[in-house]
Order: C-alpha cells, then structure tokens, then sequence
C-alpha cells in the first residue's frame, strides 16, 4: 500500500458513476469475453495496464480525472472473492446502490473496492505488521459502516473458503453499529429461490461448510497473517460462529422474502404457495425458530385444507410438522394433539401398514418419551417397529431406529437387559445397512456404552465408547461436537472406577474440542470446564445430566 495515498487508503471510496464508466469501459474493451472476465482477469488486462506507468491505484487516477465527483468518504466496504465474474460484482454494486437510492434518506454511495483502492502493482499487505489487521483495517471498516458481502455461488459460497473474506465479514459482524448485508447477483437469487422450494436441506447444509480454519489464500503469507490475527483475537470458534450467525439470519430473510414475493403477486392460494410455506417453516425449525415455523405451517395447513379438505395427505404432513414444532417448542400435549390428526388421516388415507402412518407412531412415542410417559412411548414405538418391519423389511435403517427409540425408551425406565437387547438389534441392522463406519453405527454403540454404564458394568461401557470414539473421529473428525460427547462419556466412566488422571485426560481432550468447535462460551464447553473441575477436585464425583445416555434419535 506505498502509493502515496496512506491516508486516503482506508477512508476513501468510488462513486456509482465510476462503477458504471469502469463496466462500460469492460463492454467496450472486451465485448466478446467481458461476461467470463474474473476479477483477477479485469485487473490483469484493465486496471494495471492504465496504472502501471503511474504506479498507483485506480483510485488515483479517478482522483485526478474527476476528484469532486468519482471520489469520496467511502460508506460500503464490498467483500469479494477475485474469482467471481467481475460483471456479476458491479451490478451487484448496482443494484445495491439503487435500493439504497430509493429510500427517503438515501445518501451518495461510495464503495471501498479492492481492485480500485488498492495499488494493484505492487503486495500491499506485504510490509503490514499482524495487529494492523486486528486494530487499522477493523476500525477502519467500523468507520465505513457497512459492509456489503458479494455471495455466489449460493450453494457453496467462495467467499467462505477465502480467508481474507472471512476476516473482512468477522470485522464487519464484531463491530457494533457496522451493518453487513449479503447479495447474490439476480441469477443466484432465482436459484436460492428455487432450492428453498424443492431442496430446503441444500440451504440449511450451506452453513456446516463454514469453517474458517480450512479457509485458504492466494499468497501462503497472508493466509499465515490472517490466522495469527485470528488466533491472537477472537479465535476461529468464535468467526465461524459469527459468519454462521449472519448467514441464518440471511437465509431466513431469503426465505421469508420467497413468501411474501409469493403473496404479493397473488399467488397465495396455491399449491405451490402451500409447498414453500412448508419448505421455509421446516427450515425455520431447522434453525431453532420454532415459533416462526409454527406460523408459516399453518399459512400452508390453511392452504392445503381450501385445495386438499380435511382429510388431504398434505394435511397431515402439515399436522405432522406442527406437531414437530411444538415438540421442539417443548409443548408437548400440542404437538401430540398433532400427531394424533396426521395418524387419524394417514390410517384412513393409505392405512394402518404404511411407511407414513409408522412415522407418525414414531413421532408419538418421541413426544411421550420426552414428557416421561415411557409406557405410551413404549407403545406407540412397538407400533411403528411392527408396522416398519412388515413394509420395509427386518433390514432397514428405520426398523433400526424403531429398536433404537425402544432401546433408548427402555433405558429410561431403568431396564438396562431390555435397552440392549434393542441396541444390539439395532447394530446388527445398522452395520449390515449402512456400514460399521457409520455416525449411525457409532451413536449405536455409544448408546449401548450407556446402557451398559447404568448398570454398573463400566469395563464394557468404555469398550463400546472407544468404538464409538474410534468412528466418530474418523467419519466426523477429532474436532466435531460428537467427538467431545464421546470423550466426555469415557471421562466419567474412568471417574467412577476412581481413575482420576484418564478421567481429568480425556475430559481435558473433550473440553479442547468444545472450545475449537463450538468457541469458549457455548454451555456445552463451559459444563465441561466445571466437570473437568470436579473431577480433580472430587476424583470419581460424576455431574448429573452430563451424559448423552439414552438420547432420542
């Protein structure tokens, strides 16, 4: 960044107009292939060319062509990927520019955009020491205001392996009064749309590949650079916890804007309107916004009940959803009152031996199983195992979830013989469907490793944690939640066979994986701090309701 322009360097931004004259100045240049030109391309065979004799920034010579029109205080810092089709990038800057035109208070915008800002003839960050990333270039950014995220492809933004954009949107999201918006370019927009319609789980899976530690750089040194000022300030938990954060917030605005564009054009009595309430209500609940989901399921249910009536099969996958809400809500009684309209259709609908109408058992034995009532839940599970079995077979992965919920329902009521003779029927299936390398097959034996230590038999217990423990590292990785769970569950085993220093060991490698995977603040890293606590002061005092025993699948 030796231009000459230090203090402009970070305070400075282009107007609209230039944005426009440089993509006209694209069109005419390369009318052929400006379409496919990268950013990196645009400063290859534009940029430093009109720069190189000059040695400056693009910035620079807008500042002598026109300084009072074309330069000014920048108000967007635009995050990028210099992979992304640059034409794609300035209508984005557009558009942008004209949402924000179109309102009562809309102020001239300025963009600080790499490619103009920077001197592109020279390594601008070459010579820069690590805290001016965590103080200049933050503060900076919190000074411009607003940073403006340039999101393609959708499915798998770029952005989120670039370790320089992650940084950008950390130092936007962890500055207080900075405002972060995302746009994707018109076409990646009507293919969200799309997804959000036909395959919500292609949304909600965006946000697991956030994981800033497997973020690269073109230049070696600024990856280095960037992961020492990430690791010496709020660590990687923390930044993808915070681009995890706004991207949800950014989906559920997606999906929100789907329904309401939907409704505007008058298209809310639908089949296809019904189909994307439900698609954005289950992947509300999918991001714990259960209340939301709840409203957005019943805007379908009164749909489907005009087109379908009351007894439609839409119905009660509706019924169905509501009841899974509220079961996440923790109403209980609401999402079984639910359940029962669902079973009530499917059974006059398709009949008693059919798939559905063994989910729908499912889902009560669940919703019993969580009030307590583990006779009902015992019930209602025999139910679906029977009706599973003869439909789709002894070796299916639901008949092992059917012997899994029993298993877990048995465990509960303190029948440890019971609980694993349906886990082991429960393996035997899993191992034959899906593999013994399998997260399946590993909850299974963690499960039986439960059993296993209720009933005192703590030998056996650790021997099927360490085959959970040896899958779930090798399908899930060392640094995955599910591993610390694992590791958690062996701890209090060897503390209650007195083994203090196994105990304190594995419960420190649980508590490591806490902090890198969930960040320092999570109630599952801090429970493990305070066992981690009690275990080397009190040696075999194991914490209640620290363990996964019997979980529900």
């Amino acid at each position: 960044m030796a231009d000459g322009n230090d203090e402009h360097r970070l305070t400075d931004g282009v107007s609209v107009e230039a944005i426009k004259t440089f993509l006209a100045d694209l069109t005419k240049e390369f009318p052929d292939t400006y379409t496919e030109m990268t950013t990196a391309d645009a400063c290859k065979q534009l940029v430093v060319p009109r720069t190189q004799q000059a040695s400056c920034a693009y910035v620079d010579l807008l500042r002598k062509q026109s300084p009072c029109t074309d330069v000014g205080k920048a108000t967007v810092f635009v995050s990028h990927a210099w992979r992304y089709k640059i034409a794609d990038v300035l209508n984005v800057l557009l558009e942008f520019a004209e949402e924000q035109a179109s309102k009562e208070d809309g102020q001239p915008v300025f963009f600080w955009f790499d490619l103009f800002m920077n001197n592109q003839n020279a390594n601008v960050t070459a010579n820069l020491p690590q805290e001016w990333w965590s103080t200049t270039f933050k503060e900076s950014i919190a000074n411009i205001g607003r940073v403006l995220l340039v999101l393609m492809p959708w499915r798998d933004p770029v952005p989120l392996t670039r370790a320089w954009c992650l940084w950008e949107i950390f130092c936007g999201i962890s500055n207080e009064g900075t405002e972060v918006n995302i746009r994707l370019p018109k076409s990646e927009e009507k293919a969200l749309e799309r997804a959000i319609q036909g395959e919500y789980e292609a949304v909600t899976d965006t946000l697991v590949r956030v994981q800033a530690e497997r973020a690269e750089a073109f230049n070696p040194n600024d990856k280095a650079m960037i992961f020492q000022a990430t690791q010496d300030s709020v660590g990687f938990a923390a930044l993808n916890q915070a681009v995890k954060d706004q991207l949800r917030a950014w989906c559920l605005e997606k999906a929100a804007a789907a329904v309401e564009a939907m409704q505007a054009r008058g298209e809310d009595n639908t089949g296809a309107f019904a189909v994307l309430c439900g698609q954005v209500g289950t992947v509300l609940n999918t991001f714990g916004e259960h209340g939301r989901a709840v409203a957005y399921y019943e805007a379908a249910l009164a749909t489907y009940l005009r087109i379908e009536g009351e007894k439609g099969e839409n119905v009660a996958g509706l019924y169905n959803n509501l009841g899974l809400a509220y079961d996440d809500k923790g109403d209980n009684d609401k999402a079984i009152a639910y359940f029962e309209k669902a079973r009530e259709i499917l059974v006059g609908k398709l009949g008693e031996k059919h798939p559905s109408t063994a989910s729908t058992y499912n889902n009560l034995g669940n919703a019993y199983s969580i009030k307590g009532e583990h006779d009902k839940a015992i019930t209602y599970y025999e139910k679906d195992l029977a009706i599973t079995t003869q439909t789709l077979g002894e070796k299916h992965p639901s008949t092992a979830t059917a012997y899994n919920n029993l298993g877990n329902a048995y465990c509960s009521k303190g029948e440890y013989d019971k609980a694993i003779d349906h886990y082991e029927k429960d393996l035997a299936i899993t191992i034959q469907t899906l593999g013994e390398k399998h997260p399946s097959t590993a909850e299974t034996y963690n499960n039986l490793g439960n059993a296993y230590c209720s009933k005192g038999e703590h030998e056996k217990a650790i021997a099927y944690y360490e085959k959970d423990l040896a899958i779930t590292t090798q399908t899930l990785g060392e640094k995955h939640p599910s591993t610390a769970m694992t590791l958690t569950n062996i701890a209090f085993v060897h503390a209650e066979l007195g083994d203090k220093e196994q105990a304190c060991a594995y419960m420190q490698r649980a508590l490591d994986v806490f902090t890198a995977t969930v960040g320092p603040d999570h109630p599952s890293t801090q429970r493990a701090e305070h066992d981690l606590r009690r275990i080397r002061h009190a040696g075999v005092d194991v914490p209640s309701g620290s363990s996964r025993c019997c979980s529900i699948l």
